[in-house]
């Protein structure tokens, strides 16, 4: 049932394109890759579908591959692949010049991360071919505001093409200590917090994206009077307080999860999941390996998370976390930042078999595998 409704609000949501008919769709620039699996926006995957993309780089529609005119299509997927966003890699420093630090100003309303990408960097194009097409930097969590993040297009030469405007980056964690400045103690630090958020002028409090990490970092985060939460950055254990995240559109980033790692961040995930928190997949590029958000994915999947949740956590959420509203989904007007994985991307054996970025596609002379994996108990 649920995969006859997710394929009825594909084509709800690109009826527009597909009721111009000729319009839309004629041979003079548009081009179709069909017969694939799409992921759509709520993270299932709706079989038998065709991507039709403007010669712009644009999605125009997202249609059943039977409605295609054969001379548009540039590309017959293999069967069983599966077209998806691109991968995203939240909060690491892919792409970014030296160490982001914000420095001992406690407030730093004024540091952007833009200012420190490198699209020189060659580790932007080995992430590409692993699928890994957006890339989200942040400075290091070392104040309580941390200036703002930024989202680039994985693309090395030229200009740096930017994605997203920043949102701001806070911390509420001991990396906000410092023994030369406030806060020196976690009290101070929690009254100071208290203290913006009831005293400091609405229009600064923006929802940005929180670094908590630890059980009690949550708990304090929830009981410093947010009007609306932020996106946590949240490791956690079994003291995590998640179940107070039930009924208040949460979102947690999470993540990686190394195999043969710690159990207990996969099954605070999975639990913060199952009481209705959104998650999106941290992959700690470049540091750890490209295959590492595909390996969170896989190993909290077989801990028990929901695998249109999980494809939510690769694709959709991590947009949603940085505020970039044209990438993470497959649907009409956004960028055709597209992977086709010869199977789910949940399957570790999944390879990649293409990509396109802004409807141009790249060469893959070495598709990203994720190898067997050892899952926590």
């Amino acid at each position: 049932m649920r995969s006859i409704r997710n394929l009825l609000l594909l084509l709800l949501m690109t009826c527009v394109s597909a009721s111009s008919g000729a319009a839309a769709l004629h041979p003079g620039g548009d081009s179709v890759i069909s017969g694939v699996g799409v992921v759509a926006p709520d993270g299932s995957i709706c079989q038998g579908m065709a991507v039709v993309v403007s010669a712009e780089g644009r999605i125009v529609a997202v249609i059943p591959a039977d409605q295609t005119d054969p001379a548009m299509v540039q590309m017959t997927a293999p069967e069983g692949s599966v077209i998806t966003p691109g991968l995203h890699d939240l909060l690491g420093s892919l792409g970014a010049t030296g160490e982001l630090t914000a420095g001992t100003v406690l407030i730093d309303s004024e540091l952007r991360a833009a200012a420190a990408f490198d699209p020189t960097d060659p580790r932007l194009e080995d992430a590409a071919r692993h699928g890994i097409l957006h890339t989200t930097i942040a400075a290091r969590p070392t104040g309580l505001l941390n200036g703002t993040t930024a989202t680039f297009l994985c693309k090395s030469g030229g200009r740096g093409e930017q994605l997203a405007e920043g949102m701001p980056y806070y911390a509420l964690a001991e990396t906000a200590l410092d023994s030369s400045r406030e806060p020196t103690s976690r009290a101070a630090m929690v009254a100071m917090w208290k203290d913006w958020l009831a005293n400091s002028d609405k229009s600064e409090q923006i929802p940005g994206i929180l670094y908590c990490p630890d059980a009690i970092d949550l708990r304090q985060s929830l009981e410093v009077g947010w009007s609306e939460l932020p996106v946590m950055v949240h490791s956690g254990d079994a003291r995590s307080p998640v179940d107070r995240l039930a009924g208040r559109e949460a979102m947690l980033i999470v993540g990686p999860f190394p195999e043969g790692g710690d159990s207990a961040p996969v099954r605070t995930a999975v639990w913060a999941a199952q009481v209705g928190v959104e998650l999106a997949f941290s992959g700690g590029l470049p540091a750890a390996p490209a295959d590492h958000l595909r390996t969170s994915a896989a190993i909290a999947v077989a801990a028990g998370l929901d695998a249109d949740a999980a494809r939510r956590a690769l694709f959709s959420n991590p947009a949603r976390a940085c505020g970039a509203t044209e990438i993470g989904v497959i649907e009409p007007g956004a960028r055709a930042d597209l992977v086709l994985f010869s199977a789910d991307p949940l399957d570790p054996a999944a390879t990649v078999i293409q990509v396109w970025r802004g409807g141009e596609r790249m060469r893959v002379a070495a598709p990203g595998v994720v190898s067997d994996l050892e899952v926590p108990e």
